[in-house]
């Protein structure tokens, strides 16, 4: 590799993502206020509108939205090298958890202390992911139109709308919003 700073953010990326990846639980989504976290405000890899842009990407395209953002700011970081360094942080803590279950650790998982561990793994689940509902919608609603998509793409997810889906009319709302603003000027 030419650039060493780029192999060595590479390292520092897979160490990141991995050290993220095997303190979180409840998915991809809660997943999301740490990343942030780590890559705006502590390493200051990432500003929040990039953060978003990636986020904005990650979400729709298929598989899990953890990993995607991960590969989408580990490129924006340190190119090609730090995309696959990070997705690989980012997956190898849960290849390891579930290598670990298949290898004898099941049994384990019914016993009361594991229960109430994963009782409060799930609520705490439920507080990151509200936590980057908060934390990134702080930054995406910039104005009414805004607050308004938002808020139509909630409504399409609650009625059991393909995220794709819900997330393609409201770019479709914005635009139709934009022309008529302008139509009207």
């Amino acid at each position: 590799m030419k650039d060493p700073s780029k192999a060595r953010l590479a390292l520092q990326l897979f160490g990141t993502f991995f050290l993220i990846g095997l303190f979180t639980f409840g998915g991809g989504f809660s997943m999301i206020p740490l990343i942030a976290r780590e890559l705006i405000d502590r390493k200051k890899w990432l500003t929040e509108e990039e953060f978003h842009e990636d986020l904005a990407f990650a979400v729709p395209i298929p598989g899990p939205n953890a990993v995607n953002l991960a590969f989408l700011a580990g490129y924006r970081v340190a190119g090609a090298l730090g995309a696959a360094f990070a997705a690989f942080g980012c997956v190898l803590p849960s290849f390891l958890v579930i290598l670990g279950i298949a290898l004898g650790l099941s049994p384990y998982f019914a016993t009361l202390l594991a229960k109430k561990f994963f009782m409060g793994a799930g609520a705490s689940a439920v507080g990151l992911v509200a936590y980057a509902f908060f934390r990134l919608g702080r930054g995406s609603f910039r104005d009414p139109k805004t607050l308004i998509l938002g808020i139509l793409a909630l409504a399409l997810l609650a009625f059991g709308l393909h995220p794709l889906l819900a997330l393609s009319f409201a770019v479709l709302g914005g635009l139709v919003y934009d022309w008529a603003r302008s139509r009207a000027r």
